[in-house]
Order: structure tokens, then C-alpha cells, then sequence
């Protein structure tokens, strides 16, 4: 099972907050989309199934890659987080602006509503929700390829790892990057992180 971040949006490169704001891809994104499909590839990774989220990040890095966006199945509990009233403002001048905002974010991280936007919670009990679904349907193998969002793949990670909080911000995930998770018995485990600026031997940038 295969999770791989959208490519480069526009809110990316403008240093936006943003979660469920529908920004589109850069002609960078697209390209990071192409070389994401080339990848899995060379991997011999076949999807039996396509899930993709609410957002035209994910469905424009899908066709990208290499697959019909008709084929997919989207599904808005793959959605990133939504910041409330915080989405489209700009981090820096935000942090700069109102620290305070982030101070209080962090004292109750898990159940804070940025801008009167959703929780760590609510967001992960959708994201698990997801997950569980996965869980009981594909019981044969199937190969299932998910395109979602940076935040949505580090709350997979933290819940494979028992949801410990600490653990969503011990991962990095660029966009791009292919997250694969194999089902052990009646549980889901974190196998392999790739990323496709390592892949092709170029530099990284930071998340956004």
C-alpha cells in the first residue's frame, strides 16, 4: 500500500497556511508528480485500487503520475486539516504578527482549533477512520495507492505507531514523497519512506 504527498502547490511556494484551501499544482509540482509515477514504476507497483483526496492537488499530481483520475476513488477523509480562518495567510508574517496563536496551539496540540478550524483529534479520527476502512475491504493482497497530503501521511505514521503525538512531528514528508505501509496480521506497519529528490539525485527543499 502505497501514500504519496501531492506535488508542489502554489500555496507551497507563497509560504501559505492552508489545509483544506483548494490550491493547484506549479508546473514543479507536475514534474514532481511525473517522476512520483516513474518510481513506482520501476517498483513493478501495480494498483488494484486509487483513492485520492477531496483536493485538485492530489487529483492533478495523480494524473501526473500516470493514472486516470476517473478510475479513482475520492474520498474527503483524506483531506488535509482544516485551519479555519488561518488558511491562505501567510506563515511568517503570522508568527511574526501573533505568537501567541502558536503558543496556545501547542499547550493543547491535540485538541486546539486553529482559527476555529478542526483538531489534531477530529482530523486523526478521520484519517483512522480511512484506514479501518482500508483494513476491511482489502483482504487479498490488493495493492492500494493513496494520493493525500503531508499532514494526512504524518498522522498515518503517528497512528501506525500507536498515536503517539510526539511521533507526527518525527517524520518528514516532502512533497512527493511515497510512503508504504504493509498489513501484518490485523494491523497495519510502516515498511518504507522514499523520496524522489533523493531518487533522482537532487537537492531537497524543506516541507511546506
Amino acid at each position: 500500500m502505497l501514500f504519496v504527498r501531492h506535488g508542489e502547490s502554489e500555496a507551497n511556494v507563497l509560504e501559505l497556511m492552508y489545509g483544506s484551501s483548494d490550491y493547484r499544482l506549479t508546473e514543479n509540482g507536475k514534474e514532481q508528480a511525473r517522476k512520483a509515477g516513474k518510481m513506482i514504476e520501476k517498483m513493478g507497483f501495480t494498483p488494484d485500487a486509487l483513492f485520492v483526496s477531496s483536493l485538485s492537488r492530489t487529483h492533478e499530481t495523480l494524473e501526473n503520475m500516470g493514472y486516470s483520475l476517473s478510475n479513482a476513488i475520492s474520498d474527503q477523509r483524506l483531506d488535509e486539516r482544516h485551519l479555519g480562518d488561518l488558511e491562505g495567510v501567510e506563515y511568517h508574517m503570522l508568527h511574526k504578527e501573533n505568537p501567541d496563536l502558536f503558543v496556545e496551539w501547542n499547550e493543547d496540540w491535540l485538541h486546539y482549533k486553529p482559527g476555529g478550524g478542526e483538531s489534531h483529534f477530529a482530523f486523526e479520527k478521520r484519517v483512522a477512520s480511512f484506514l479501518k476502512d482500508l483494513q476491511e475491504k482489502y483482504t487479498n493482497g490488493e495493492r492500494i495507492l493513496v494520493v493525500c497530503h503531508g499532514g494526512t501521511m504524518k498522522t498515518i505514521f503517528s497512528h501506525v505507531f500507536m498515536h503517539g503525538a510526539d511521533s507526527f512531528f518525527n517524520i518528514e514528508i516532502y512533497n512527493c514523497s511515497i510512503m508504504r505501509l504493509k498489513k501484518h496480521r490485523d494491523r497495519f506497519v510502516f515498511d518504507a519512506l522514499y523520496n524522489i529528490d533523493d531518487y533522482f539525485g537532487e537537492k531537497k527543499g524543506a516541507e511546506k
